[in-house]
């Protein structure tokens, strides 16, 4: 073997080792390459949001509602076999905290006028079906029922209702309550509002 030949097999491997260090460099830099938006993105859950996420999940967020409509008081007085019923005016307000997209709790006080100045106090949490514009929401409260100058009694009040959002922070929207108060006259009441929510 001449000294030409040794030199072109010991220039083979050389040449094999140089074309995988470049193929491999090549191989890094392409890949350092890529646009952020083809590679993980890591991070706390709803960091998608604004890059292709759930624009209408939002958490943590307070909300104050205000409400007016009509109250029906049904109530039945012990020792009677009839029912009374009585339609009056009714406003409030609650103040309520939405601790993820579809859960919240909030906290309220209404008062129905005419004739039957009672006031409602409530705490109670409800459950959204986001379908933004237009939500939909079921609501379960506890409520204290106290008419001026009588005893105060115990109720729940499930309820369902309807919002529309025309903007991030302000919706409206229509809400259905029945009360089931356990008092002596068995008494009940049908409410039928208009809301006015603000979110902050």
């Amino acid at each position: 073997m001449n000294s030409a030949e040794s030199l072109t097999m010991s220039a083979g491997p050389a040449r094999s080792w140089t074309r995988i260090a470049i193929l491999g460099m090549a191989l890094i830099v392409s890949a350092g390459a890529l646009p952020a938006a083809a590679q993980r993105t890591d991070g706390p859950e709803g960091s998608e949001i604004g890059y292709g996420g759930y624009p209408w999940q939002q958490r943590g967020q307070l909300f104050v509602e205000g409400m007016f409509g009509a109250a029906v008081v049904d109530s039945e007085p012990e020792g009677l076999d009839e029912s009374i019923s009585q339609t009056d005016l009714i406003s409030g307000v609650s103040v309520g905290y939405l601790m993820e997209d579809w859960l919240g709790f909030q906290v309220g006080y209404g008062y129905i006028g005419g004739d039957q100045k009672t006031s409602l106090y409530s705490a109670g949490v409800r459950n959204l079906l986001n379908y933004e514009p237009i939500n939909a929401y079921l609501s379960l409260d506890a409520e204290l029922y106290s008419p001026d100058g009588d005893g105060s009694s115990f109720g729940i009040a499930p309820g369902v209702g309807a919002q529309v959002q025309l903007s991030e922070r302000l919706g409206v929207g229509l809400r259905f309550q029945h009360d089931f108060i356990f008092a002596d006259d068995n008494i009940s009441i049908n409410r039928f509002s208009a809301n006015v929510q603000l979110r902050f």
